[in-house]
């Protein structure tokens, strides 16, 4: 099992790297926060927020990234500043909510989620969506039934891929 698990993982992360125009747009959307001396926010909603945890207490950490949501409260946000969103699936309510607020006050969003049954209102929230596809568990069982779902383990690349972008944009900057 842990043969199939790692090959199908593999071709997600695959997929994902597949959408390079959509990480430089995303990557540059969110250097220009870092450039103009804003912040790049992050949250995850659900299991997501394990990314936070990545931000905050990860062995990477960038000063220009923090988490959204300090002791509950969301961060005071400026125009230069962008949100960074992870959610599992575009019709997520607690994201819907929280998509909506950060575009009526006009702050830069680059949304981490996979589109379902067409349903993308979340991503048209986004600046940039990024799209991750991860739609089924991975691993076929014995009863036919499938497990493993990746979800955070996507998120956690998706976030460093931009890290490693971003970088890469600031070196030339």
């Amino acid at each position: 099992m842990l043969k199939i698990f790692s090959t199908q993982l593999n071709g997600v992360f695959q997929k994902v790297v597949k959408q390079e125009e959509v990480f430089e747009d995303a990557s540059r959307f969110l250097a220009q926060a870092v450039i103009g001396e804003g912040n790049v926010y992050v949250h995850g909603t659900k299991e997501f927020y394990g990314i936070v945890s990545e931000v905050t207490d990860g062995a990477e950490q960038n000063e220009a990234f923090k988490p959204l949501f300090e002791n509950g409260e969301i961060q005071s946000l400026t125009p230069v500043d962008r949100v960074l969103l992870f959610t599992r699936k575009t019709d997520d309510q607690e994201a819907i909510l929280l998509a909506n607020k950060l575009a009526e006050s006009n702050i830069g969003l680059v949304i981490v989620s996979t589109s379902i049954n067409g349903e993308d209102h979340l991503s048209e929230l986004a600046d940039v969506f990024i799209n991750y596809e991860l739609t089924r568990k991975l691993v076929p069982t014995d009863e036919g039934d499938r497990i493993c779902f990746p979800t955070l383990l996507t998120g956690l690349f998706i976030y460093h891929c931009l890290l490693l972008t971003i970088s890469e944009i600031l070196e030339d900057y």
